[in-house]
């Protein structure tokens, strides 16, 4: 009987990625799974350590080897928060026998704004080398699988399991909420205040349309993030948009589910998501979705059923969009029904969770 190493970001979850990693270690504890996960959150010094070129990541890599997982077992590793710790999987591969599974959200060296083209090539190089020497790679969407394979991985390593929802979770609050003004509409966006949700394009999208009856919420993390959250901050004050738009700092899952209840649209323009929880939920609560026609959006939204798609980066094409629903109320209740529909049988974590077990089984994983 193998053990099973999470490696993965914070505990208790604060991204998408983090909540995935989280819930499918969740199930494995339901189903009895020997079992260990390790926050490399409560592990800084040594990702500051790793953070040194070469020397550096050898010792931090050397050290997470040898500490942390002195046993052979299955390393189930988060991509991106190993990103400093590349030599772990050769370690673990020739020195310790283990088996290795990558889960994959986001290509970091692939969506690097690195002005410097040599920082960026070592970034990519350092994501094959750590791909190179995995047993098996689970990755979110078929967008996201075609960007690996890009790279040269082997396409039968990669398997795609999507996220899920929290069936108690959300079912309390499923339907919408009848609260709402026929005049009012309130649009919501969830999504951490970072430069890659686009949300700035959302503002300026509401400034455009300067409808006095139109609120706009935005949820998010603004932990490590304040120079984007205050970049918005000081937008929706030039832009005269204060009493429209209000801010949350993070909402726990009772006011989040309030605010999916009571909202008219979900708007997310980012430039790129490899999957996006959010989008599920959206859809239980019955709302329509606008967002951009770019990655793995297009296999969720699908165009004029579920929601509207618009370029990235396009505060004038997204302004329409919202003009489109907010000027049809039926509109609006016909794509937020076929969301629903779209969702009612899958998209669970107890299916995402039995995916993974049956994975992990073919590796070596088993209990």
């Amino acid at each position: 009987m193998d053990k099973v190493f999470f490696l993965t970001g914070a505990k208790p979850p604060q991204t998408g990625g983090e909540l995935y990693n989280y819930q499918l270690s969740q199930y494995l504890d339901k189903l009895g799974w020997e079992q260990e996960s390790i926050s490399l959150h409560e592990r800084k010094k040594y990702l500051r350590l790793g953070k040194i070129p070469i020397i550096g990541n050898i010792l931090a890599s050397s050290i997470f080897a040898v500490i942390f997982f002195k046993n052979r077992g299955v390393l189930v590793e988060d991509h991106y928060f190993t990103k400093y710790l590349f030599l772990t999987n050769f370690i673990h591969s020739f020195f310790l026998g283990s088996k290795i599974v990558v889960l994959v959200h986001l290509f970091y060296g692939y969506e690097s704004n690195d002005k410097f083209a040599i920082r960026r090539f070592i970034n990519k190089t350092i994501e094959k080398i750590k791909l190179y020497f995995a047993d098996l790679i689970i990755t979110t969407s078929e967008y996201s699988k075609n960007e690996i394979v890009s790279v040269g991985i082997n396409p039968e390593l990669v398997h795609v399991l999507s996220p899920g929802l929290d069936r108690d979770k959300f079912k309390s609050l499923s339907s919408k909420s009848e609260s709402n003004s026929e005049d009012r509409k309130t649009i919501l966006c969830v999504g951490n205040y970072v430069s890659r949700k686009g949300i700035i394009y959302l503002v300026e999208a509401l400034a455009k349309i300067k409808d006095k009856y139109l609120t706009l919420h935005l949820v998010g993390n603004r932990k490590n993030n304040s120079g984007y959250y205050n970049q918005l901050k000081h937008a929706v004050k030039k832009l005269k948009l204060t009493e429209y738009v209000v801010f949350h700092d993070g909402a726990d899952q009772e006011n989040l589910k309030k605010l999916y209840a009571s909202a008219d649209i979900f708007v997310l323009p980012s430039f790129k998501e490899t999957f996006g929880i959010v989008f599920l939920e959206a859809m239980h609560h019955g709302l329509p979705i606008i967002t951009t026609n770019v990655s793995a959006m297009p296999e969720l939204i699908e165009e004029g059923k579920n929601g509207l798609l618009v370029p990235p980066a396009d505060s004038q094409a997204l302004a329409e969009a919202i003009s489109k629903l907010i000027e049809n109320p039926d509109l609006i209740k016909q794509m937020g029904e076929t969301g629903r529909k779209k969702i009612a049988n899958s998209y669970y974590w107890e299916q995402t969770g039995s995916e993974f077990a049956c994975i992990l089984e073919g590796v070596g994983g088993n209990k």
